[in-house]
């Protein structure tokens, strides 16, 4: 496997969320910069939907801790409303991301698989020395990401963190 390819297997857990609840802001890519706080820094449709379907692409910026910004575009492969979305990730790298929704006594578990190749010119000739930085810059996002959709679940359904009830 060439250095530059990543893959990355995270388990986001919601409690109190119902798989539908968390599946309505997953499969929106615009939603990113409003809760994936400091990470997702632009997120622009490039054609205009009213709600997430399939085929429906998107232009992000993002970056991590370390110093350097990834530019590409997101477009939805699979939306299966409270079980799976999947989109392409092309540009700065290419890539496929999957997310499965699981019910539980507690709420909502996500399984992230998220398989990559960066393009990026300082990533792509670095990898092979530095890969376990750039691994460590993508682990620095993902708590995060978790933590900003369970705070962004919680302003739009009105329940404060320390609360939270179990979904019906």
């Amino acid at each position: 496997m060439p250095a530059n390819n990543y893959h990355f297997k995270e388990y986001w857990n919601f409690p109190g969320y119902t798989p539908e609840q968390v599946f309505e802001v997953l499969a929106n890519a615009t939603l990113l910069p409003e809760w994936w706080k400091g990470v997702y820094l632009e997120a622009e449709l490039l054609e205009a939907y009213f709600e997430p379907i399939f085929g429906a692409k998107a232009r992000v910026k993002a970056r991590g801790f370390l110093p350097y910004k990834l530019e590409f575009e997101l477009e939805s492969l699979r939306l299966e409303p409270g079980q799976l979305v999947e989109v392409k990730a092309t540009g700065d790298f290419d890539g496929i991301w999957r997310a499965k929704f699981s019910s539980n006594a507690q709420g909502t578990k996500v399984e992230i698989d998220w398989r990559v190749t960066v393009n990026l010119p300082l990533i792509r000739y670095l990898s092979p020395i530095f890969k376990p930085f750039f691994a460590w810059n993508h682990n620095w996002t993902t708590p995060r990401g978790e933590q900003g959709l369970l705070a962004y679940l919680g302003q739009k359904h009105g329940r404060s963190l320390n609360a939270l009830p179990l979904a019906a």
